[in-house]
């Protein structure tokens, strides 16, 4: 039996969060969410109604609603996502943010971005996207995940950008590219920062991967590790990284161990709280 528009998000909102599940009726239709409103009663296929109820099964055991949709939003473009990346969160946006300041106060020098832990690809491809009339920015994104580079170079083809993916450990796929590099360099890097009680603790990224969340020391072993590369490999770039509010004190601790002259800027995101470490060196 045929079911309306209308009565199939009755049903689902019971389950789920209302516009959790008109974004979902909206992804199996292929319409905008605005036609849902439109056309309130217009009867949806049994092959449709079969695959929205499938999708509001998963939401409701906890799936990410972009996991099952296979897109999410950032900084207002549209990006590729699936199981094997983060999924992009607001609070990410403050790093393309700076980062775009940053750019625009140097638009004549030559600049290299690098992106480690690249992910969707979310943060080069948005910072590329405003900067597009600029021609002085090469593009590096690094990450250990095969299959979320895989994504990420569909998302840098979907918005047309020129990025230079590398696989491996944070910046050791780039080691031979420094020797050859004359610019000012940036590095971006939303690295795993969560501990593993943290994980534990909050259901809405059980279904996240692990590995894209989670590391030792109090979440900061990745970045200690960054750190100590750019110190190898003798870089002194611009950095900026992610962290989470209560890592302020252990995050400055480590920089100053590894940089004693470094310069350490606190950003604080809309909600109050610290969320991205700039390094000067």
């Amino acid at each position: 039996m045929q079911r309306t528009i209308s009565y199939l998000l009755q049903v689902a909102s019971t389950l789920i969060d209302r516009l959790d599940a008109e974004l979902l009726l909206a992804h199996v239709l292929d319409k905008p969410r605005e036609f849902l409103i439109a056309h309130d009663d217009e009867k949806i296929g049994i092959v449709a109604t079969w695959q929205f109820r499938k999708l509001v099964k998963k939401r409701k055991n906890g799936i990410p609603l972009a996991y099952l949709t296979g897109h999410k939003e950032f900084f207002g473009l549209d990006f590729f996502v699936n199981k094997h990346t983060l999924v992009p969160r607001p609070d990410t946006e403050l790093m393309v943010e700076e980062v775009l300041q940053e750019i625009k106060k140097t638009r004549n020098q030559e600049i290299t971005l690098i992106d480690i832990g690249t992910g969707s690809g979310c943060i080069p491809i948005a910072i590329a996207t405003s900067i597009k009339q600029y021609n002085n920015i090469t593009i590096f994104a690094a990450d250990i995940s095969k299959k979320a580079l895989k994504i990420a170079k569909k998302n840098a083809n979907k918005h047309n950008i020129d990025i230079t993916f590398k696989h491996g450990n944070l910046l050791a796929p780039l080691h031979s590219t420094f020797c050859i590099l004359h610019s000012e360099i940036i590095i971006t890097a939303n690295l795993p920062y969560l501990t593993q009680t943290q994980f534990d603790e909050e259901p809405s990224i059980q279904h996240e991967p692990h590995s894209a969340l989670v590391a030792d020391k109090q979440g900061l072993a990745l970045y200690e590790e960054l750190l100590e590369q750019i110190k190898t490999y003798h870089l002194t770039p611009i950095t900026y990284l992610e962290i989470d509010p209560t890592q302020t004190s252990q995050i400055s601790a480590i920089i100053t161990r590894i940089f004693p002259h470094a310069t350490i800027e606190i950003k604080k995101d809309l909600s109050g709280k610290d969320r991205v470490v700039t390094i000067i060196f």
